[in-house]
């Protein structure tokens, strides 16, 4: 269920929508809560919210705090922030109003300052995919101003420990016993003692639903923190196989929506969420971002705004059309 049902709201949302209110309504929501989230993490960014410990390592010291505002983790509040980002810039993009776009752009910055302030390299990497697709379909000076950005960055001492410190050995170290090179050895090794093919069971180790759960007093459980990862040792080769057939499905449709609509304003939109949703999907492979239901359930929602955009749109409109006659 955890992995499943969160799927279906795919197939509600392209249903329930009507007409492009719909979808302003539900951007807009999206939009104005991660915009007061970004805020909410800045602010705790300025006054040093206390975290835990193991949020960093001894060897990061300089890195005074990680925001998390009212998700709790700042992972997925990275994960959040970097869905978001893109589609509020498109809006940028897509508005007429002078001041509708400044105030985009303003969100915009919020959003990817709060992200930086995350300090999760997961999130940075999906945020880096999701402005460069962006970038590519909408706006190509937008991949120079990232590198600029970057560039600026890295000259902040803490973003540069948490970068610099991907390359020592204390890194090596604990990301090989106890870390996430451990943990794949260890999950790895429990795929091949029992079927590769099909994998140790769905829901039975690496995730929120095993760690819940643990039916199994001879193995120690742990998150994979890899999305990817964790649907291999669960359901093998067969079942990773179906779950990136799955992916690369939308990808392929999402591109082929945006392509539809090329010459209609509306696909920026479908262009932003596209981007968003790619982020997320390389944020994966370094967390379980797909274990937090609403995670899910967002990701699912705005993957059927984009395919609705490019394949079902102009057919309501259609219908409204004839019905009004």
């Amino acid at each position: 269920r955890a992995v499943v049902q969160y799927m279906l709201w795919f197939y509600v949302l392209t249903r329930i929508i009507e007409n492009d209110g719909d979808i302003y309504a539900f951007c807009a929501t999206m939009i104005g809560t991660a915009t007061l989230i970004a805020l909410h993490g800045i602010y705790q960014y300025i006054i040093a919210v206390p975290i835990p410990s193991h949020w960093v390592s001894q060897a990061e010291m300089g890195v005074r705090t990680r925001v998390f505002s009212i998700i709790g983790s700042p992972n997925i509040m990275g994960s959040y922030l970097v869905m978001i980002a893109p589609l509020t810039a498109a809006f940028a993009y897509y508005l007429k109003p002078l001041w509708a776009k400044m105030l985009m752009w303003g969100c915009t910055f919020l959003m990817c300052l709060a992200c930086l302030f995350t300090f999760s390299r997961g999130a940075w990497l999906g945020m880096a995919v999701a402005v460069f697709i962006f970038a590519l379909y909408r706006d190509r000076k937008l991949i120079a101003l990232m590198a600029l950005a970057a560039g600026v960055a890295v000259f902040i001492p803490q973003v540069a420990n948490r970068i610099t410190f991907l390359f020592t050995s204390e890194f090596d170290l604990a990301n090989m016993f106890g870390g996430r090179g451990g943990r794949r050895r260890e999950g790895l090794k429990l795929l091949y003692s029992v079927n590769p093919w099909f994998g140790y069971g769905l829901g039975r180790f690496g995730g929120a639903v095993a760690m819940q759960n643990q039916i199994n007093s001879n193995i120690s459980y742990f998150y994979m923190d890899n999305y990817y990862l964790k649907t291999l040792v669960e359901m093998g080769y067969i079942g990773l196989g179906g779950f990136i057939f799955t992916l690369a499905g939308f990808v392929f449709n999402a591109m082929r929506s945006i392509h539809r609509t090329k010459d209609e304003p509306v696909s920026t939109i479908a262009v932003g969420m596209f981007a968003g949703l790619a982020g997320v999907m390389t944020h994966c492979l370094t967390e379980n971002i797909f274990e937090v239901p609403y995670m899910n359930a967002y990701f699912w929602g705005a993957a059927a705004i984009v395919i609705y955009i490019g394949f079902l749109r102009a057919r309501k409109q259609q219908g409204r059309q004839h019905r009004s006659l």
